[in-house]
């Protein structure tokens, strides 16, 4: 078998490829991978900021068009970065990778976000982080920044900010993790949902050719209720929206939080019985809607 996979050109882009095709090697040692970089729209486009480009799915609609016209048969995505709605013909494999949901903050003094001075200046394009961090610490100043993780980490040096908020993903993913200052916890900034998360998309007519792949498991439920919080808030990267969701061993602890400006983002924190696993995502959406009200 020989698989043509699809991804963008950037240096986390590349090693998330290469972590799921050696999974894929674990499975099929005999698979032949190719990787095919390709340059999406919001890699050409580094100036706008995420919530103000106009679509969704910056990241990964050049690349399910590759797949649809079959010049790749399979590609690979951050999670968080796909819309919750997607051309008919395609689907996330159950075949994913994980690490670390949350995020966290990298500063120039290494200071935490209680101890930033006041008013500091902290680099996100991401309304949902400008959210969270502003119910905590209302005074603190935004500026939007785009680029790969290396990019923003040297403009933390060269420009006039205080710090930056990334995921800790994918600063683990690139042993960049010495530069972080502190992990954040869901209480305060909710993850973007399914943040932390590897996905593999491929045709809907190529599934019986991967099927063998899928195997169930407790981060994969945890995914799948926080894509459905998702699906439920018809939101994307445009608007303050966000889930975790962590089950343990009779319970399921969920924070999340949703608006459509900074300002009058809610939020929720719950806990379920596992025997309300199928129900999870549609009550905690109802909670953060009552909230909103």
């Amino acid at each position: 078998m020989r698989i043509r996979i699809g991804t963008r050109k950037s240096k986390l882009a590349i090693l998330q490829t290469k972590l799921v095709i050696d999974q894929i090697k674990a499975i099929e040692p005999d698979a032949k991978t190719d990787i095919v970089m390709m340059t999406t729209k919001g890699d050409k486009d580094r100036q706008t900021p995420l919530y103000a480009m106009g679509s969704t799915g910056v990241f990964v609609k050049d690349i399910e068009q590759a797949l649809l016209d079959g010049s790749i048969d399979m590609a690979v995505h951050s999670l968080k970065d796909v819309s919750s709605v997607m051309d008919e013909r395609l689907m996330l494999l159950p075949f994913m990778v994980f690490e670390d949901k949350r995020d966290c903050l990298i500063t120039k003094e290494h200071k935490t976000l209680d101890t930033l001075k006041p008013n500091a200046i902290l680099a996100t394009s991401s309304m949902r982080r400008m959210a969270c961090i502003h119910r905590v610490r209302p005074d603190i100043q935004f500026i939007s920044i785009r680029g790969n993780v290396n990019t923003r980490l040297e403009k933390l040096q060269t420009e006039n900010i205080d710090g930056l908020v990334l995921a800790t993903a994918g600063l683990k993913r690139l042993h960049l993790e010495s530069y972080i200052d502190e992990i954040i916890s869901p209480d305060v900034i909710v993850p973007a949902c399914g943040q932390g998360t590897i996905v593999v998309q491929i045709r809907k007519e190529d599934y019986p050719l991967f099927d063998a792949w899928v195997k169930p498991s407790i981060a994969l439920q945890e995914v799948q209720i926080e894509r459905e919080f998702l699906a439920l808030c018809k939101a994307g990267c445009h608007y303050p929206v966000g889930c975790m969701a962590t089950i343990k061993k009779e319970t399921v602890d969920v924070y999340a939080c949703l608006g459509t400006t900074i300002e009058d983002t809610a939020f929720a924190h719950e806990t379920y019985s596992v025997k309300e696993l199928d129900q999870v995502a549609e009550k905690i959406y109802r909670k953060v809607g009552e909230k909103r009200r």
